[in-house]
């Protein structure tokens, strides 16, 4: 009885392992500022937000303001120059965007109110893929997972 109480133990621990990888992350950007510009930021404040922070494929970004701003996605040149660009996403007053499980590398997001990208209301993130975090999960489960059942045949 007591082997398999801890051998149900190990399991479930093992479990949660290789889902760790697996959850999601909706994230607000700017937080309770949410996406705003000047007065309300200052330039650097979308960089700061994000820099401790990992953002992996499969993960959200909203995007929430009040008043009148936007969102546009853009290339890296149009962020560095704050370009006006076509594709923008009004929807209101948010807008969200899910990175695929497999993304992996930098996205650009610009305001294209007025002079609000060149007054810092720009966020530039990186995206890790989440597979590979799934996959590490799933491989420390495994070993331990048969580390407990080989101490369990070993005693």
């Amino acid at each position: 009885m007591g082997r398999g109480v801890v051998l149900a133990g190990f399991l479930v621990v093992a479990m949660l392992t290789c889902l760790r990888g697996a959850a999601a992350t909706e994230y607000v950007v700017g937080d309770s500022r949410g996406w705003t510009a000047s007065p309300n930021i200052t330039v650097g404040y979308y960089d700061e937000w994000a820099a401790n922070k990992t953002f992996r494929g499969g993960d959200t970004l909203k995007f929430v303001w009040n008043g009148t701003h936007n969102v546009a996605i853009v290339s890296k040149e149009d962020y560095d120059n704050c370009t006006k660009v076509i594709s923008v996403f009004y929807g209101g007053e948010a807008f969200s965007v899910t990175f695929p499980t497999d993304a992996n590398g930098p996205s650009y997001f610009i305001s294209t109110v007025d002079s609000d990208c060149e007054n810092g209301q720009k966020l530039a993130i990186n995206v890790v893929s989440s597979a590979s975090s799934i996959t590490a999960g799933a491989l420390s489960g495994l070993v331990l997972v048969l580390s407990s059942i080989m101490a369990m045949f070993m005693n």
